[in-house]
């Protein structure tokens, strides 16, 4: 009996012009559209670049800041121990899969919520030493409460990551919301502080502040920025910024 294999008739030029159109859908092209939209915050392509590469590793770091008392039940996977019997033979030893209470812990995501923290003050400091700032924050205000209120609307409590909101909303909200009222000088570092701030405190904040979300969050660590929230904060950062 043969051995089943995969026969890939293209050619080695069809295989390399495969993998190369990886590379530029894949890598080449979301860094050139990261680095696009922080050119217009006033970043060089390389920051740019080491940004969205901090921000994607920042990712998958969450920082624990607060353990509460409420208890929440998670399930513990099966599992198998080895150890001796009277005889000094080994044996197996098989665990079934069983629920267990642990205290919710509340955190922040490096990627999703930190950084993005860091680039808004940034900037806003930029424009302060630019002497740019005269009206700045009436509009500011207006888009971020227009973000955050949007966001706290569509908030769901999800069971695998806590709190989720739709990935393409928080930017196409603050698409609208910048760049038919903001005016044009102050609309890309409009549109990314009240993309990101906007959907963290609207998608995360005020929902883990209003009891009947925050009961209804049943997962032991809740990451703000996190799993459910840092799509919609990453793409509505550089998103609106390239829109606005």
């Amino acid at each position: 009996m043969r051995n089943p294999y995969i026969q890939f008739s293209g050619g080695i030029f069809a295989a390399l012009l495969f993998l190369v159109g990886l590379f530029f859908l894949f890598i080449f092209l979301p860094m050139s559209i990261v680095a696009e939209a922080f050119s217009k915050l006033g970043l060089t392509p390389a920051q740019g670049v080491l940004m969205f590469i901090a921000i994607l590793i920042g990712r998958t770091v969450n920082l624990p800041v607060f353990t509460s008392e409420r208890l929440v039940m998670v399930q513990r996977p099966a599992s198998v121990r080895f150890s001796m019997d009277e005889m000094g033979r080994p044996m197996q030893i098989q665990e079934d899969s069983a629920n267990e209470l642990v205290k919710q812990v509340f955190a922040v995501n490096v990627g999703g919520c930190i950084l993005p923290l860091l680039l808004s003050l940034t900037f806003l400091v930029s424009l302060h030493l630019d002497g740019k700032v005269d009206g700045l924050y009436g509009w500011l205000g207006f888009a971020l409460v227009m973000v955050a209120g949007g966001c706290y609307a569509i908030a769901k409590a999800d069971p695998f990551t806590g709190l989720r909101v739709p990935l393409f909303m928080p930017a196409l909200m603050t698409f609208l919301s910048v760049f038919f009222f903001v005016p044009e000088p102050f609309r890309p570092v409009a549109a990314y502080v009240a993309g990101t701030m906007g959907t963290l405190i609207g998608g995360n904040l005020i929902p883990l502040l209003t009891p009947r979300i925050r009961n209804a969050v049943g997962t032991p660590q809740v990451a703000i920025g996190g799993a459910g929230t840092f799509g919609g904060v990453f793409v509505a950062g550089i998103l609106a910024v390239l829109l606005a």
